[in-house]
């Protein structure tokens, strides 16, 4: 999926992929002198927290001097940077109470623009804002949030989100559906920039390294690996019967590893494993830390990933720059995520799943395919580039 010599965004201006690198100073140039704020009251959270840290990174890095508005007890996840001042944010962003107070916050900062990274603006603001809605999975999987009244309270504040944000945010074609279908957005008002991959996603071939890794979470030799959170739209009971169809129809089948921090339908999914009687074949490592993903990643056989829904999907990436083999299913954004570097199956059909992995598990030239093919997929995907194209966004705005 390489990026074409010109993209047309629904902004209705023309960038040419050129100036993602060739301008960035003249870029950088008009935004300067301007009071940037970043709300990163989100920046220890899964995903968002990734988006955030990763942007934040970028901006360091490039110079970009923003005001970032962060609780003193995140403060060290926000990369350390001489062009970054801080205010104070000891607010909770899921908190309605708290909307005026991060408003006011904000307001008193003196910023000329503020990013939140999430749907939870703090509406009203009377500063102009850009949101980053990376999906709806409460609206198109409502089990993801079984509270009603928590469902109708995520409703609202992506309501006025959506309607007071100067310019929205998504993070693939496949979100900017979902936005309008669901939430009923107008496509000009998004703009869909991709996520990045980290640079410190890469093969990591010294078997020393390797063996400490298993040592340290309890992996086996040969696994299977699928990380993420324990939530509804990601599959996984699909995944324990699909893997067990797999162990029916392979010889020497691998272990499979769900990695993540053990919450959500966590127990749920240990009962299903304990059901179909799976407890051998399957284990539970717990949250990896971010430092080891890169050689978990690269000592698992294959990378599993049967999600109902996402609005972005990064992990394949991740397992793809760091050369493991892909499978995924063929719903949402993945196969605009992972193009033809991945073997890619019906989320419904466990006899469909068995037979994707059966075949890398046997066929070594296929194998090597996708290990290559990942590599080169992945390289498409930089925060580098999500960043200068986030950096046009203010500068569209700010204008």
């Amino acid at each position: 999926m390489a990026p074409p010599g010109a993209v047309r965004w629904p902004l209705g201006l023309r960038f040419s992929t050129a100036s993602w690198g060739g301008h960035r100073g003249e870029r950088d140039r008009a935004v300067k002198g301007l009071r940037i704020g970043f709300d990163a009251r989100t920046i220890d959270w899964s995903g968002r927290g990734t988006y955030a840290r990763n942007l934040l990174l970028q901006f360091a890095r490039r110079g970009l001097e923003m005001v970032v508005f962060c609780p003193d007890d995140k403060r060290d996840a926000v990369p350390a940077a001489d062009n970054f001042s801080f205010v104070p944010a000891n607010v909770d962003p899921m908190s309605r109470s708290s909307r005026a107070v991060f408003a006011s916050i904000v307001e008193k900062a003196g910023v000329d623009l503020l990013h939140v990274p999430s749907h939870l603006a703090p509406t009203p603001l009377r500063v102009p804002f850009v949101a980053t809605v990376h999906d709806v999975i409460p609206l198109i999987s409502p089990r993801s949030v079984r509270n009603p009244l928590a469902r109708l309270r995520y409703r609202r504040q992506l309501d006025r989100t959506l309607a007071e944000a100067r310019c929205i945010i998504t993070v693939s074609r496949i979100s900017l559906s979902t936005l309008t279908a669901y939430a009923g957005v107008d496509p000009s008002r998004v703009r869909v920039i991709h996520n990045g991959v980290s640079d410190r996603f890469a093969p990591v071939t010294d078997p020393g390294v390797l063996e400490v890794i298993r040592r340290r979470y309890g992996l086996p030799e040969r696994f299977a690996l699928w990380i993420g959170d324990f939530l509804p739209h990601k599959n996984l009971e699909f995944l324990v019967g699909g893997w067990g169809h797999v162990v029916r129809a392979t010889a020497n089948a691998p272990v499979l590893v769900l990695a993540g921090a053990q919450r959500g339908e966590f127990r749920k999914i240990t009962r299903e494993v304990r059901r179909r009687g799976l407890e051998e074949r399957v284990v539970f490592p717990g949250f990896i830390r971010d430092d080891d993903l890169a050689g978990v990643y690269s000592a698992a056989r294959l990378f599993v990933f049967p999600s109902l829904y996402e609005g972005f999907g990064l992990p394949p990436l991740e397992a793809m720059a760091c050369g493991t083999p892909c499978v995924v299913s063929n719903s949402s954004s993945l196969p605009e995520v992972t193009g033809r570097a991945a073997m890619m199956f019906n989320p419904t059909s466990p006899e469909q799943f068995a037979e994707c992995v059966a075949r890398i598990l046997e066929d070594g030239d296929l194998d090597g395919k996708l290990r290559r093919e990942g590599l080169r997929q992945a390289r498409l995907f930089s925060w580098e580039r999500a960043a200068a194209e986030t950096v046009e966004v203010y500068e569209t705005i700010l204008a």
